[in-house]
């Protein structure tokens, strides 16, 4: 093993990994980059806009439909959208396809309590980055 956590490498954001696969430029895990990549990503990133009074700590359990399917990892208070904003890793037995992920009912569990969640594959504010750029719209 080459100690590489090819799942990791494949997700979105991680451009100059998979822009190198599609090189012809051999490197050192390329071969278990391309097995991740056939069998499909098991776990990803995911954002909740959590509707909590009480702030999320980090490891609260993340639900699907009922089930367990994850947890958060990072959280703060979004005072721009005026809820928890949790992010947090999902996973599913087979490969994660975004139906997947945007179909299901989504819940956080915090002290004991669950508080219903809205998935999100981007920041719940200014997803497309367009205010750094100066449009306020």
């Amino acid at each position: 093993s080459s100690g590489i956590n090819a799942e990791w490498l494949l997700r979105p954001g991680a451009w100059l990994v998979n822009s190198k696969l599609k090189t012809g430029v051999d490197f050192l895990g390329r071969d278990a980059l391309l097995a991740q990549k056939k069998s499909g990503i098991k776990k990803r990133l995911v954002c909740l806009k959590v509707e909590s009074p009480v702030p999320l700590v980090t490891l609260e359990a993340i639900s699907r439909d009922g089930d367990v399917v994850g947890w958060v990892s990072r959280t703060a208070y979004g005072y721009s959208v005026g809820c928890n904003v949790a992010w947090g890793y999902i996973e599913h037995p087979e490969k994660i396809k975004l139906d997947w992920v945007k179909s299901g009912k989504y819940q956080v569990e915090c002290m004991g309590e669950v508080y219903d969640a809205e998935v999100s594959l981007a920041a719940p504010f200014d997803p497309k980055n367009l205010r750094v750029k100066g449009i306020y719209e």
